[in-house]
């Protein structure tokens, strides 16, 4: 496992030119919300909004994670010359249309799927929250507090003991569901791209793979949760200076695309190269 953590590294450093992608995403994503969030006024507004976020995020995902895919596999091949790793690398934006043509409507179902699961156990939790732990505020008392830093502060510290106990339950609870949804989600990508491409019964089957491998997929995820902690800490500097800004975010996205390979190396590893090495001889 310490191996493929490390050839992950060596694979993104050569293959980095899957952030372009990335941020040229992230950044039209931001524009349009902005310009929604401007012009969007009625429902119907709202649902063409959504629909248009779902079909661009479908479109993104399905041709960048079969970029992801082809990236792994050219930095397996030993190149003689460094313009023909540099030619083939750059060929690698000639997969994103063709990503798109074969996984669009499997990512466009991914997404629904995603959320509609997502919105249940939101839902579940906030009624098991409720019935065992209790309230600890009114909805007027939390859109006060989360309107700036100093109301959040200021309203954390008039609650009582009792109430400070009930706000750390249900913060573990909540820390609990995303924990465990987070482990249970992490092959669910992988497997519509090289295997499985209804998103439904790949949700299954990566689920099922998770507990194949228990002890290699809990490293794995307690690997990539320590990572996630040590970034989320680098993003409190992110208000001290315009330059440090600029170099989290650098960070940032390496850390996404470098996530996105391990994870993506770590199944074709367990659950593509194993699978041919038993395929008998003929």
């Amino acid at each position: 496992m310490f191996k493929l953590f490390k050839e992950a590294f060596k694979t993104a450093n050569d293959c980095i030119i899957l952030a372009i992608p990335l941020v040229l995403f992230m950044w039209i994503l931001s524009f349009y919300f902005a310009f929604s969030n401007a012009v969007v006024d009625t429902p119907a507004e709202i649902g063409l909004a959504f629909l248009t976020v779902l079909f661009m995020t479908g479109a993104f995902l399905s041709g960048w994670f079969y970029m992801v895919k082809n990236a792994i596999q050219i930095s397996k091949v030993v190149y003689v010359m460094d313009e023909d790793r540099a030619k083939a690398t750059m060929n690698l934006f000639k997969d994103i249309p063709y990503g798109i043509g074969k996984y669009f409507i499997s990512f466009i179902l991914m997404s629904l799927a995603f959320i509609l699961i997502v919105s249940i156990t939101a839902y579940l939790v906030f009624a098991i929250g409720r019935e065992f732990i209790g309230n600890v505020f009114t909805p007027e008392q939390l859109s006060t507090a989360l309107s700036s830093t100093q109301d959040m502060k200021l309203f954390i510290s008039s609650l009582d003991l009792e109430q400070l106990q009930k706000l750390c339950m249900w913060n573990l609870l909540i820390m609990g569901t995303t924990t465990v949804m987070s482990y249970l989600f992490m092959l669910w990508i992988p497997e519509i791209i090289y295997k499985t491409m209804n998103p439904l019964i790949a949700l299954f089957k990566s689920i099922g793979k998770l507990f194949i491998k228990f002890s290699k997929t809990i490293l794995l995820f307690i690997y990539i949760s320590i990572l996630n902690i040590i970034m989320s800490f680098l993003s409190t500097f992110t208000l001290v200076h315009p330059l440090l800004y600029i170099l989290i975010m650098v960070i940032y996205f390496y850390f996404i695309v470098y996530i996105v390979v391990l994870i993506f190396s770590f199944y074709e590893k367990e659950f593509c190269e194993e699978e041919s090495n038993e395929e008998p001889k003929a």
